[in-house]
């Protein structure tokens, strides 16, 4: 890729372990912004903010010189670049788009004005995209650890315990096996009179009821890799109509778009699918209900949502998430089901086993 683009190094920047480029090529998950000059011929070079974290990144990443980027770290990799010979190089940049401070970029330009910087965060997406077979493997490890977490919720959820309880759960089911928080959002609500219709971002004291449901988005990361996986549960007393409706509109959606996930299918297909099932039988969907890692690539929802029509075309081995989030007309009752699978010939493959059901819980 770097050859095509005509670059002699990159200058990746990462700050989290979803699909960090750093992690990708340095197997280091970064716990606070990292820089890593990877050039076309030679060692790779990593700077960290933090001295003291030097050591262990050293045993764990592939690149093994390590260093101190501060107090700044636009200087400091422009003084790489020189060191290497590369200050009036072609340099691919990756971070650009999402991650790297604007004056520390700028900072970099300045130290090195002879160099020309291209933003590569396309071709390196493109590159990324199409999954290996050992990366699916670690997937399929994510997958695992975020099928734990709701066997455990299935397990322990209760009248009487809060949403913070239900954290504690979560990160009860994953931290054993060497997994990493992604993300847990988590929403609690009366089925008879419900008033969140999505999984919250951010948990409450609220404590469980019976008659309550119980709505989940999770990810748990395996090493930067990382799955998705959307449950409902119920508490101590059946589904009531409304979200038993609720789910099977979301789990013939999730069927019939795993159905279509196959190489060469596009964005079209999948979204005249998607509002078949869903929004033309009367339930709107909020949340996108179809993407790819880092929530884009392709952002897909329905005719109707309030996502932009991506353009996009399916590949073998390309990892996506469907999650259809139906809600009843007035907003009120929602819920989300869904998993990350792979694309393959014969429709969606789950990365998850935990089972698509509604269970009663406590």
């Amino acid at each position: 890729m770097m050859r095509t683009e005509g670059v002699e190094a990159l200058v990746v920047h990462g700050t989290t372990a979803m699909g960090s480029a750093v992690s990708y090529i340095s197997h280091y998950i970064p716990a606070r912004p990292a820089w890593l000059v990877f050039p076309l011929e030679g060692p790779s070079t990593l700077f960290l903010h933090f001295y003291n974290h030097i050591a262990c990144t050293q045993t764990l990443s592939l690149v093994e010189d390590v260093r101190c980027s501060h107090p700044n770290p636009g200087k400091t990799v422009a003084e790489n670049l020189k060191e290497r010979g590369l200050e009036s190089a072609r340099i691919g940049v990756i971070g650009l788009g999402n991650s790297i401070p604007h004056g520390q970029f700028e900072t970099l330009k300045a130290e090195a004005p002879d160099a020309e910087f291209a933003d590569l965060a396309g071709p390196y997406g493109r590159l990324r995209i199409i999954r290996s077979e050992e990366e699916l493997a670690w997937l399929r490890e994510s997958g695992r650890l975020s099928d734990l977490t709701c066997e455990a919720l299935e397990r322990e959820i209760r009248p009487g315990l809060s949403e913070y309880d239900l954290s504690a759960v979560i990160h009860g089911a994953f931290l054993p096996e060497s997994g990493h928080m992604g993300i847990h959002f988590v929403s609690t609500t009366p089925m008879e009179n419900p008033e969140r219709p999505v999984p919250w971002q951010f948990l409450t004291p609220r404590k469980l009821e019976k008659g309550d449901a119980v709505i989940t988005e999770i990810t748990i990361t395996y090493w930067g890799y990382a799955t998705q996986i959307h449950r409902p549960f119920a508490v101590a007393a059946e589904p009531t109509p409304v979200y038993r409706a609720l789910f099977d509109v979301a789990l013939e959606c999730y069927e019939a778009v795993r159905e279509v996930t196959r190489p060469g299918a596009t964005s079209e297909e999948i979204v005249e699918v998607s509002s078949r099932m869903t929004e033309d039988k009367g339930y709107p969907i909020l949340d996108s209900l179809f993407h790819g890692e880092g929530g884009r690539n392709p952002e897909l929802g329905t005719r109707g949502s309030h996502h932009a029509f991506e353009p996009f075309t399916l590949e073998e081995n390309m990892v996506v998430v469907i999650q259809p989030n139906p809600m009843t007309p007035d907003g009120k009752a929602g819920l989300q089901l869904g998993a990350a699978v792979v694309v393959k010939p014969g429709g969606g493959e789950s990365l998850h086993r935990y089972p698509f059901h509604f269970p009663v819980c406590g």
